[in-house]
């Protein structure tokens, strides 16, 4: 039996704040709500300690009133924005408060290191809440929103309790940020249901906190800066780890970018010259290499003949001499045809003056004087009046005759220049057929000479493919040679992560005092026997417990025990100063349905010693239960408020929302 005894923890002592501490250095004393400046809905004045806010049950109230929806959650979403956290309903929430209460507002008094500041939130639009040093609510309500008034209390939070941590944060949370994931710890989110130590805050609850979108990694990170247990030097390695594994894992993709790059030339290259898998660089007894393929290849290229084009020269000669004999001929016969109009043009106006004075051969007279113009009977009869001289009839007809004889021989030319123009036009057309051969001739000869020269470039193509393949293969081999299977940092990381297991043997101290507390918490809960321990790896932080003789208690149940340990845990750390936090603390309805009433009373109990059993308590602890807390503990000392879902009236906003 002494040995076995020996597996379980003695029970816990009550945490001891270092001397001269009077009080938690951080604790929320008053929560209220108003739905005007002067008019107050709901006073909850709490204390250091144990503060119960309960909403009885059937089996404890002894009413048909369910536990559910009189606003325990929100009363802890109400605190945990007074405390800094943005958003302190959902946006459907927030639209129904909006529309009940559109002047109301909520404010908490906050003691940090004895000072008291008040900070006020809007149930309304947002923009007006503030922060300010105050004795009271009523006080900071009076004095009202000034310009330069802190819109939040996480300056001074992490100014008071996070200086020592805040430059030692993972890279995706800044100083500013701190207050805001530790928050996210010490005041864990209903919804998450105590699945996980570093399951803080649900996507679902819209409190657009940090905490709601970091990874594992960084949360773990922060747990142990706010527990002392990560030190410099091992920060220091998990950043050149973080540095070494980036550039590890840029060099292996650079790598496999090489050996795919490799594996496809080498594919490339052997399809090119045609061989097998089997075919390596260089020569074998049984079969030639890749190298010795190429060169040969690049050889046969090089000797294949190359096709003559054929003679376009003579082609466009020849076809330059008949275009100039066709220009010739052209030029011949235009003029040919040009003499013609022009002689039967002259033949014509020769035809016209010997036709003036309207001559008449056929009667063998002339009626009308070619001079004047007069009727030559009237001259006969009367005489010329007009001329001086006697008209010459015979000059007159002679000149008539020879009018018509120079137009009968400019006829005759003319039709000779006509004659000429058709037997120059006959010799064109028996250009026709000769033009006509020389441009087949030249559409062959073109052909021909485009099949020559695309013969000749598939041969420099070939060529160029041959000398490409040998240039291909010839590097594959040299960065074959050259390959180095291991990776350059992988010796550092190696020495890296060496640091970081020494770092973190180095945090097994505080992770040890986190152990011891956590097994006297468990040991409180279950004096018959339990087994717990806290392990800090490379994995991460791994809380477990077994317990003997409780095989009625589910995987939920014992989760959630597990889990409000760990955080009783790193609260009586916190008391004593033992870690980066303040001893504060909310639990919203730890208790899962399945475990043991009175295991779950022994948390109000274990609770209760802490502050019993000191002079005044140096922590907060704001529990919400729907399960009736001990009697000894159900007067108002600590139920600090009671709810029900109904009537409206005893619901939180005291009206339905």
């Amino acid at each position: 039996m002494a040995a076995q005894a020996d597996l379980f923890s003695a029970a816990i002592q009550p945490p001891q704040a270092p001397e001269g501490r009077a009080g938690p250095r951080l604790w929320v004393r008053r929560l209220a709500i108003f739905s005007d400046l002067q008019t107050p809905i709901r006073n909850v004045p709490l204390k250091p300690g144990l503060n119960i806010i309960w909403t009885p049950d059937m089996s404890s109230s002894g009413s048909r009133a369910l536990a559910h929806g009189s606003g325990k959650t929100t009363f802890c979403r109400l605190l945990r924005a007074c405390l800094g956290e943005p958003g302190y309903a959902t946006d459907a929430q927030r639209s129904r408060l909006m529309a009940r209460l559109p002047n109301g507002l909520f404010a908490a008094e906050i003691l940090i290191d004895g000072v008291c500041w008040v900070a006020i939130r809007p149930l309304g639009l947002p923009g007006g809440e503030f922060v300010v040093q105050a004795d009271s609510i009523e006080e900071a309500i009076a004095r009202g929103h000034r310009d330069g008034d802190q819109a939040s209390i996480d300056a001074v939070i992490i100014t008071s309790f996070f200086s020592a941590i805040a430059g030692a944060t993972p890279p995706e949370i800044s100083r500013n940020q701190v207050w805001d994931v530790l928050r996210a710890w010490l005041t864990r989110d209903q919804e998450c249901r105590l699945a996980d130590i570093l399951a803080w805050r649900s996507s679902q609850t819209q409190t657009r906190s940090r905490a709601q979108v970091l990874g594992e990694t960084a949360k773990l990170t922060m747990v142990r800066l706010a527990l002392r247990a990560l030190d410099a030097e091992e920060r220091a390695a998990a950043v050149r780890e973080r540095e070494l594994v980036a550039a590890v894992e840029e060099e292996r993709r650079r790598q496999t970018y090489q050996q795919e790059r490799f594996a496809d030339g080498l594919k490339a290259v052997r399809l090119a010259l045609g061989v097998g898998d089997d075919v390596g660089f260089d020569d074998t007894i049984d079969q030639k290499g890749l190298v010795s393929l190429a060169k040969e290849a690049l050889a046969d290229a090089m000797r294949a003949d190359l096709p003559k084009p054929p003679d376009v020269g003579s082609i466009f000669a020849r076809q330059k001499a008949l275009n100039q004999e066709h220009e010739t001929l052209t030029a011949k016969r235009q003029e040919s045809e040009n003499e013609a109009r022009f002689k039967r043009g002259e033949a014509e106006r020769y035809r016209s003056e010997a036709s003036q004075g309207e001559i008449d051969i056929s009667q063998g007279g002339i009626r009308v004087c070619p001079v004047c113009r007069v009727s030559i009977d009237e001259v006969k009869a009367k005489g010329c009046k007009i001329a001086l001289e006697r008209c010459d009839l015979p000059a007159i007809r002679a000149a008539i005759e020879e009018k018509q004889k120079k137009a009968a021989e400019l006829d005759s030319e003319a039709s000779a220049a006509e004659q000429e123009a058709k037997r120059i036009e006959a010799l064109i057309q028996q250009l026709e057929p000769r033009k006509q051969a020389l441009e087949a001739e030249a559409k062959a000869a073109d052909a021909a000479s485009r099949a020559a020269q695309a013969a000749a470039k598939a041969v420099q193509d070939r060529v160029y493919r041959a000398r490409r393949t040998l240039d291909d293969v010839r590097s594959l081999r040299e960065g074959q040679m050259a390959a180095k299977p291991t990776l350059p940092a992988t010796a550092e990381l190696e020495a890296v992560r060496g640091q970081l297991d020494a770092g973190r043997a180095r945090a097994r101290s505080a992770i040890r005092t986190l152990e011891e507390r956590y097994q006297g918490v468990m040991a409180a809960w279950l004096p018959e026997g339990v087994q717990g321990s806290i392990k800090l790896d490379g994995n991460g932080l791994k809380v477990d417990a077994e317990f003997s003789g409780r095989g009625e208690v589910s995987t939920a149940a014992l989760d959630s025990l597990k889990i409000v340990a760990f955080d009783l845990a790193a609260l009586h750390m916190a008391v004593e100063e033992n870690a980066n936090l303040p001893a504060f603390l909310i639990h919203d309805s730890p208790r899962e349905a399945d475990l043991d009433g009175q295991l779950y009373a022994r948390l109000f109990s274990l609770v209760h010693q802490w502050e019993e059993e000191v002079e005044a308590p140096c922590f907060q602890y704001i529990v919400t239960t729907t399960t009736a807390p001990p009697s000894e503990l159900q007067g108002d000392r600590y139920v600090r408020l009671v709810m029900s879902s109904t009537p409206a009236e005893r619901r939180l906003f005291a009206m339905d929302i």
